[in-house]
Formats: C-alpha cells, structure tokens, sequence
C-alpha cells in the first residue's frame, strides 16, 4: 500500500458513486494506512467508487484514528466468490 496526500489519494480514487450496502463484507480483514490490520464493518464505509468488473472500491477510515483513511478493493475468485481485501492507498489527514 503507498501512502499519498489528500489530492493524490482523491485523485487515485476516482468520482464517488451512491453508497452500496457493504455488509457482506463485515468481520473481513483489511490492512489499514495506520499500519494495523482491522475487521471491516459497513459503517466504516465513507464513500464508494466505480472499479472494474464485479469488484467494490471503497474508502474507509479507521476504527482507531479517524485521521487515517484507506481507499480498498475486493478481490474475488471466480469473479463471485469474496478472496479478501486490497488496500490500494492510504492517506492520514
């Protein structure tokens, strides 16, 4: 994961798109820009952006310094079935 400043993470990020129920995912762990791995719950989810295929990209902040923000993305095999989480990117504010 690169650590990058707030217009870069932005930039990396893309154009928000309406939030989608990510509760599926809750209990997953995801490695986090504050450098600890957490389980993702859905309330963590600050925004959501387009990725490709089936895949969910999603900005989240950290359960343990909501200055820390990381941008992940689901990784799935067979294209259906959840693998585990990306983390594309972290930034802290």
């Amino acid at each position: 994961m690169i650590m990058l400043d707030m217009p870069e993470f932005l930039a990396l990020a893309g154009m928000p798109m309406p939030t989608r129920d990510m509760s599926a995912y809750n209990g997953r762990d995801f490695e986090c820009a504050c450098g600890q791995r957490h389980p993702f719950y859905a309330y963590m989810d600050y925004r959501n952006f387009p990725s490709t295929g089936a895949k969910a990209k999603m900005m989240v902040s950290c359960p343990n310094d909501p200055a820390y923000a990381t941008l992940i993305e689901t990784k799935l095999k067979f294209m259906v079935k959840f693998e585990k989480f990306i983390s594309l990117a972290g930034c802290k504010v």
